[in-house]
């Protein structure tokens, strides 16, 4: 990723040496706000970057710091609700200054262009060779429940970041920006992989075409890679799939991100417009594994652990729903975020 300078027009810049890169400090600031345990912080990555490209040294770090990220640093949309001008920034200066900087005092996140912006620029800056790509959201997930009912076989326009990272030649995907519906471990970009990532949910990818493709039979339509979830393995004998979302290994440019979170973060269409929302992953004592998610939507509070959900908190009022994100997600708002609100999305 990289960011306009000087009145410029966006774009990735062409020599390496001149793309962003966080320091040293820097990043250990980040690994502060993240709580990167002491053995991580032991990779000897740190000492010789060459090994974030092998499997045997790059994997574990990449997992430990993508399970950190995701319980310390949530997705969340408030700066498009909770702030005076309503914007995103992707420029990775102002990321890091409010995801690491900023973060230990006000614990905020942001979407997936900014968490998976920001976290891919991270792991370019400790050795790792990444890909920015993009990718559909299923409308099976859609807020309106007419467009899931009518449309849930069908994605919305590209609207999703995610990155590709090599280890020993091999892709793997990580993605740290898709709250609790996205897959909060790395895994290998291989067609037909299933694994475990949030106990007993499952996960799976498939290089497969999608319903909505111009070629005459299936056989000639173009595939993508196909990301789907299945939340309770072996319920009634058979293991339901769900899509969340699809994507292409395609290189994706500065210029295209801001392109999509314009739309996505000014279109009455997009629910990030008209929605509240704050999510959290939750970590086991250990550690050591994702144990499940807790998510603020507009007036209510739930968490989900084990497969299982339940209703935290309903939020009655404004003030409690301001302290509800500082008690339960580390999210400090300034007064003249609080009054930021629209009087349409505000809690009466």
């Amino acid at each position: 990723m990289a960011h306009s300078t000087n009145g410029l027009q966006t774009q990735m810049q062409i020599d390496p040496k001149d793309r962003p890169r966080y320091n040293k400090d820097q990043l250990e600031t980040y690994f502060k706000r993240i709580q990167l345990p002491g053995k991580d912080l032991l990779s000897p990555i740190f000492t010789d970057p060459s090994l974030a490209k092998s499997k045997e040294h790059g994997l574990p770090l990449l997992h430990a710091i993508t399970r950190h990220h995701t319980c310390h640093v949530p997705f969340e949309n408030l700066e498009l609700h909770y702030s005076a001008h309503k914007t995103i920034s992707l420029d990775m200066d102002e990321l890091y200054k409010k995801f690491a900087d900023d973060g230990l005092k006000y614990g905020r996140g942001g979407r997936c262009m900014e968490n998976n912006g920001f976290f891919g620029t991270v792991l370019r800056s400790i050795g790792f060779d990444v890909r920015n790509c993009g990718g559909r959201v299923s409308r099976f997930f859609s807020a309106n429940p007419e467009v899931r009912e009518k449309q849930m076989n069908t994605y919305d326009g590209w609207n999703h970041m995610l990155n590709l990272v090599r280890l020993d030649g091999q892709w793997y995907v990580v993605d740290v920006g898709m709250g609790a519906m996205g897959p909060n471990i790395p895994y290998p970009l291989q067609d037909g992989y299933e694994t475990e990532s949030i106990a007993p949910r499952k996960i799976r990818i498939q290089n497969r075409c999608i319903a909505e493709h111009a070629a005459e039979n299936e056989d000639e339509a173009q595939k993508l890679w196909c990301f789907d979830v299945c939340h309770h393995p072996g319920a009634d004998g058979v293991d339901k799939w769900i899509p969340t979302y699809c994507f292409t290994e395609t290189e994706f440019l500065p210029q295209d991100y801001e392109m999509m979170s314009w739309f996505t973060s000014t279109s009455p269409r997009s629910f990030f417009t008209f929605s509240v929302l704050c999510t959290k992953m939750l970590m086991d004592d250990a550690g050591e594994k994702i144990i499940g998610d807790i998510t603020l939507f507009n007036d209510a509070v739930r968490k989900t652990e084990k497969g299982e959900r339940e209703v935290l908190r309903e939020l009655r009022t404004e003030q409690e729903r301001v302290e509800t994100l500082k008690e339960l997600f580390d999210v400090n708002l300034e007064p003249e975020e609080v009054d930021g609100i629209p009087e349409k999305l505000r809690i009466h």
